[in-house]
């Protein structure tokens, strides 16, 4: 059997006894020996830079690049919350539109955090939480660049891990509420996990294994569990098991265990929302894939957001190079970034080394050095978490802020390329070097939105209700208003009458028959509230419920949270068409 070189195979009653962690050595005599460790503890100052100082500047950072204004703030990061903690999934129509039905549970203590703290205080909290990403990142580098007797490993650990964070997804979304770098830290631990204790696989302890493999599954089921994207990476380690090198029967028992720890953190964190689901429509992805579970309070097709997915082979094949030169084919809003590309080009030349060396005349000579021709295990473990990721995150999604942890991951990734491109040390740490700030210096992070920052989180000086347990406020267009909702009066219902869940008015499915059921019975005031830009979308859907809106001009106000956009909000009142 060809074994990697990080792992020495010693024959023992038939068990192989593989050495990864740092810490120890085999020696000749097959006796585990502490190796002297003084060297390998990181001294005091770097565990309070790697600590301490990187996610106090991913905090402070977060407040220089001022308040929190995006889409999905405004949608539903704030709304949700709210109506889970008040019971509104029965009171109110559809107000976040789509997103009404995400799991609100990850999002409860920021709800928390925006109506107790002042604003900065809630941004600095998330860009901290944000920047525990860099020494995770940091341990995952050092397991590779420790057994590769790398010189200068801790500096090349630093620039890995740094130019990782400094990346467009990850810089965008300090002290948002985006979470896809706060769920990164569950996916980043469980890959370190399997990483830093990869040793147990090849020894006879059971035991050990299933913990530390449950384990591991459980982190990327709590991430899986609280956004459902994420499951590209449960796959992607699930599945990245086979490239261990052991037998089949070891990697498929290993793979196993991994899944059932991904369904036991899933269950955690949303098995009560998926039931809630089932119970409400009969759909516990509800209102996604109703194709398939047909709930009639839902359109019959999937709700997918296929706007990002390539369209043909060719697409599929280039769409990395949206990170650089086409980024509105994958995002809503333009930035730069040549991690993945580049990453890309250097595996392409990689893999052309490979074939060219095995089917050249000296490719027996090749073969007798398995550190050339053969990734290491936890590099093909590595590898093939990225590469099975990536493809997933390509056929499912297409999205680029979901491809973050990718993002985080591409220096390393560059690094173990340039590793196995050249043999000399310093050549290495040139290329790698010029690769990172090659990166760094292109670099064009994305903005959601942002606006400087007030005394409160959103700014919004309401209209006042004289009635509010006898008024109705209708929503319409397709505009981001619900973080208006908690704001007013809780007796108050909103009912959204057209959004993207029920776009068209003539078309009606299970809400909008409940909705126009609630209207025919309503005897009090009733209001629509929409973006002066998407009057003529109101009046539509008005009409299609026998609603017309007052004459003349409407009041309107616009919060501080929107001083980036230029339409106003309109509050007026509605009556019944004669």
């Amino acid at each position: 059997m060809n074994h990697s070189a990080w792992f020495t195979p010693m024959y023992e009653n038939d068990l192989y006894l593989f050495i990864l962690n740092s810490e120890y050595n085999i020696t000749t005599q097959g006796q585990m020996n502490t190796r002297s460790i003084s060297d390998e503890r990181s001294p005091l100052v770097l565990t309070i830079f790697i600590w301490l100082i990187v996610p106090a500047l991913t905090g402070l950072t977060a407040i220089w690049m001022g308040q929190d204004a995006n889409w999905d703030l405004r949608n539903y990061h704030y709304y949700n919350p709210y109506a889970f903690l008040n019971d509104r999934l029965s009171f109110d129509a559809l107000p976040s539109q789509i997103p009404t039905f995400y799991n609100p549970l990850f999002y409860v203590p920021y709800y928390y955090a925006v109506t107790w703290l002042p604003p900065k205080a809630v941004a600095f909290v998330l860009g901290v939480v944000q920047g525990f990403n860099f020494p995770i990142l940091f341990a995952i580098s050092r397991i590779f660049l420790t057994h590769q007797n790398v010189t200068h490993s801790r500096a090349i650990g630093l620039g890995i891990a740094l130019t990782g964070v400094i990346g467009a997804s990850n810089i965008s979304e300090f002290g948002t509420m985006f979470s896809d770098n706060l769920l990164s830290l569950l996916i980043l631990a469980s890959l370190w996990m399997i990483l830093r204790h990869a040793s147990l696989f090849f020894t006879p302890n059971r035991s050990l294994q299933i913990s530390l493999v449950l384990a591991a599954g459980t982190l990327a089921g709590l991430a899986f569990g609280l956004k459902q994207p994420t499951v590209m990476y449960a796959i992607g380690l699930c599945a990245a098991f086979f490239a261990f090198r052991l037998s089949f029967r070891q990697n498929f028992v290993l793979s196993f265990l991994f899944g059932i720890g991904v369904l036991t953190g899933m269950a955690v964190t949303s098995g009560f929302w998926l039931a809630e689901m089932w119970r409400r429509f009969k759909n516990p992805l509800f209102p996604y894939f109703n194709d398939v579970f047909k709930s009639p309070m839902a359109d019959i097709w999937d709700y997918r957001d296929i706007g990002f997915l390539p369209t043909t082979i060719g697409e599929a094949l280039m769409r990395v190079m949206s990170f650089a030169i086409e980024p509105l084919a994958i995002a809503e809003v333009p930035f730069t970034d040549f991690r993945l590309p580049l990453l890309y080009i250097l595996c392409l030349i990689l893999m052309t080394r490979w074939v060219s060396n095995h089917l050249a005349p000296v490719a027996a000579s090749w073969k007798k050095r398995p550190q050339d021709a053969v990734l290491p295990s936890c590099e093909r473990f590595f590898v093939a978490f990225f590469v099975i990721s990536y493809l997933v995150w390509l056929k499912m999604f297409s999205i680029f802020r979901y491809a973050l942890v990718l993002e985080l991951l591409a220096p390393l990734g560059i690094w173990l390329a340039v590793y196995r491109l050249f043999r000399s040390e310093k050549a290495r740490r040139i290329a790698a070097m010029l690769c990172f700030g090659f990166i760094l210096c292109t670099l064009d992070p994305a903005t959601w939105g942002r606006v400087e920052w007030g005394d409160d989180y959103f700014g919004a000086d309401l209209p006042q209700i004289d009635s509010p347990e006898q008024t109705i406020i209708l929503m319409t267009g397709t505009d981001p208003i619900s973080y208006l909702i908690p704001l007013f009066s809780p007796q108050i219902r909103f009912l959204r009458i057209q959004s993207y869940f029920n776009l068209f008015p003539k078309k009606r499915n299970g809400y909008d028959e409940w909705m126009a059921d609630i209207l025919d019975k309503h005897a009090g005031p009733v209001f629509v509230l929409y973006r002066s830009s998407d009057r003529d979308a109101t009046v539509s859907a008005l009409e299609s419920y026998g609603l017309e809106l007052q004459a003349g001009l409407c009041p309107w106000f616009k919060p501080r949270i929107e001083n980036n956009l230029d339409d106003v909000l309109r509050f007026c009142k509605v009556y019944r068409i004669q």
